[in-house]
């Protein structure tokens, strides 16, 4: 029996055995998915303290009704919606999109389009091309009555770093499997390059957040220094 230590995705992931063009190719013939953060006018995403300016919170909340329905009108296009939150879970800071829309002109106009957007609640958008890695919905999540937290980084590692480590990192996140939501890499714009990662966790606190983010194999060993973040977040629902 070989002592190899086994490398790259579990069995049962589709992304199992593939590697290098192969794995390039599986992610370019995806549908296209879009990672869509929207921080209100005021709000810093990277800061402890966050303070909105002034009206921007009333802002928000005469138009969450009608943010609402138009996220309902994309149907099953919708992968997750919902909106972040301090830590302590009083101020809204801003909404998430995770949408399967078929190219970044689409992306593009569907923040464009967005009620928030138009009225001008938001100071920063950032829009990531991104692929659900198991075809997960928000929708379909059992919830537990528990915190929900982004967690999200660049890769700084290199290539071959990130083989290293990849087979630890799909083991460590089917320890968790219970507890995500979704989860998935963000891509580059043609969809095969790896350049990070976006995924959303059930977990009892901030606490067990961090302790999730610093335990990963990649971000333990250094993978996401560049601007990795937690932030609170919450169903849009």
């Amino acid at each position: 029996m070989s002592s190899e230590q086994p490398a790259g995705y579990l069995p049962g992931d589709p992304r199992y055995g593939l590697s290098g063009e192969a794995l390039k190719d599986y992610y370019r013939k995806k549908a296209a998915q879009w990672a869509i953060y929207c921080w209100d006018i005021g709000e810093r995403s990277d800061a402890v303290l966050r303070t909105a300016m002034p009206g921007t919170a009333d802002a928000r909340r005469g138009l969450v009704a009608e943010q609402k329905k138009y996220v309902a009108g994309f149907g099953e296009r919708v992968i997750g919606y919902g909106h972040f939150l301090s830590d302590d879970g009083r101020d809204t800071l801003g909404s998430s999109f995770f949408m399967q829309l078929d190219d970044r002109a689409a992306a593009d106009k569907f923040v464009a389009d967005e009620p928030m957007s138009k009225a001008g609640v938001f100071g920063k958008v950032e829009i990531h091309r991104w692929s659900n890695s198991f075809g997960k919905r928000a929708a379909d999540y059992r919830r537990k009555g528990l915190q929900q937290f982004l967690c999200t980084g660049p890769k700084t590692g290199t290539p071959e770093f990130f083989r290293e480590h990849l087979h630890a990192h799909e083991s460590y996140f089917a320890s968790y499997a219970d507890s995500f939501i979704f989860r998935g890499p963000i891509r580059s714009a043609d969809g095969a390059d790896n350049n990070g990662t976006a995924l959303l966790l059930d977990l009892p606190d901030r606490a067990a957040a961090d302790r999730f983010w610093n335990e990963e194999p990649f971000a333990k060993n250094g993978g996401y220094q560049g601007d990795a973040k937690i932030v609170r977040w919450i169903w849009g629902d």
